[in-house]
């Protein structure tokens, strides 16, 4: 088996164009393929397939609604059954359960429990992609409750405005094509315009989608061509499942008329194991030149870790007494040319022990960190004392505190460690 292990220490100065191209490209997919294999992207999927089959019908039925105001009901159902070609029924069933359910909520039938419902299943599904992403941002912190509520009911809103609105453009294009019918560069401009939407919303929604539901600092440069990628490998797999469903669902002698359900999950399984792909390689786009450095983050030494916090909390410290605006994250990760994953985690320990604390002003703006206590306080004895009294002692399962041990570790501890951090 070939090992790829050189490939971070090759010097790109001495390759060509096209090598050093075939080999960022090469580290990109490696990077993905040991961030998939380390972070359980299939049990995600599964997860996320699980949460989507929940959210189908309140998410449809809030589709719907917007639609019927426009007027465009008709398309919406339309390409809903365009979709199941291969299962009018389960088109039917489905359709059936959101007009039940948009004239219960209509008719004000418990429409507590109803209203309880869609919120639960909208938030639990955005919930789960923004853990997933997160995880492969290896973020540890998820937004706060306020910020969840607004982003993801925003999000809610907008979407089926987005589905509207794009569903009668084509509407419109369809209609100025039949209106032109003898003007060849028109009709073609417009036919070709029709064919290419689709891929072109999808790519946008996957742009979209892996910029803003890590709760990190993603650019949206990096997002451009794993979108692509991810956008045109989905809408081949929707062509596979559309066209050949009816093929598939011959195959109906275990589970009979429920036999479009298991290939809806599977497809759906499938969708969501691509756009974790796709996130995972804006991932490796953005972390290209960290993550030799990154992929051994969580091997680092007990005293270098220190150093790290250390090295961090002098910044903030200095910073703070200049009167400068407060540190971010990623300002820090640059500043100090750490990966942005490992500084995430090192300011979620120093905010842990209350040496820090995060501040967060408007919802889409990103956390700012300040020192939880007066600078001419902290010194290197007292960051070191918190984070390694950080956690549960139980001295009386093993020894008590105050022997010999114990008294020498904590002498050791304390030696040469008053000097101030911003007199660093």
């Amino acid at each position: 088996m070939v090992s790829l292990e050189h490939i971070w220490s090759v010097n790109e100065k001495g390759l060509s164009p096209l090598q050093r191209l075939g080999l960022k490209v090469l580290k990109r997919f490696v990077i993905s393929w040991e961030c998939i294999t380390k972070n359980n992207i299939m049990n995600y999927a599964s997860a996320l397939t699980y949460s989507s089959m929940l959210a189908a019908v309140p998410v449809m039925a809030i589709v719907f609604a917007i639609a019927r105001g426009f007027g465009f009901d008709t398309i919406i159902e339309s390409k809903l059954r365009e979709v199941l070609e291969g299962n009018p029924d389960i088109a039917d069933t489905i359709l059936y359960f959101v007009d039940s359910y948009l004239q219960h909520t209509k008719g004000g039938v418990v429409i507590g429990i109803g209203l309880v419902f869609l919120l639960y299943t909208l938030i639990s599904l955005t919930s789960n992609i923004e853990n997933a992403f997160n995880r492969i941002w290896f973020v540890k912190r998820s937004r706060s409750i306020y910020r969840q509520l607004l982003d993801y009911i925003s999000i809610f809103l907008l979407v089926p405005f987005v589905v509207v609105i794009i569903s009668g453009l084509g509407v419109f294009l369809q209609t100025f094509r039949a209106l032109l019918p003898d003007t060849q560069l028109f009709s073609k401009t417009v036919t070709f315009t029709l064919h290419i939407s689709p891929i072109v919303f999808a790519i946008l929604t996957f742009m979209a989608l892996f910029t803003l539901m890590p709760n990190t600092r993603v650019k949206w440069r990096h997002t451009i061509w794993p979108s692509i990628l991810t956008g045109t490998v989905f809408m081949f797999v929707q062509w596979l499942y559309v066209h050949y469903q009816i093929k598939l669902s011959a195959y109906n002698a275990i589970y009979g008329s429920f036999a479009a359900i298991p290939l809806f999950m599977l497809w759906t399984q499938i969708s969501w194991c691509i756009c974790l792909f796709g996130a995972q390689l804006c991932y490796a786009n953005q972390s290209l030149q960290t993550y030799a450095f990154e992929r051994i983050s969580d091997k680092l030494s007990r005293r270098y870790r220190d150093a790290l916090m250390l090295l961090l909390m002098t910044r903030i410290c200095k910073h703070f007494a200049l009167g400068l605006k407060p540190f971010t994250a990623h300002r820090l990760a640059v500043d100090t040319r750490l990966p942005d994953s490992l500084v995430d985690i090192l300011l979620g320990e120093l905010t842990e022990v209350q040496l820090l604390v995060e501040m967060t002003g408007e919802p889409n703006e990103e956390a700012r960190y300040l020192p939880a206590i007066d600078i001419h306080r902290i010194t290197v004895g007292m960051v070191t004392r918190r984070i390694d009294s950080n956690g549960i002692e139980t001295p009386s399962l093993v020894w008590q505190a105050g022997t010999p041990e114990w008294d020498s570790l904590r002498t050791l501890r304390n030696e040469d460690k008053d000097a101030l951090l911003i007199d660093l």
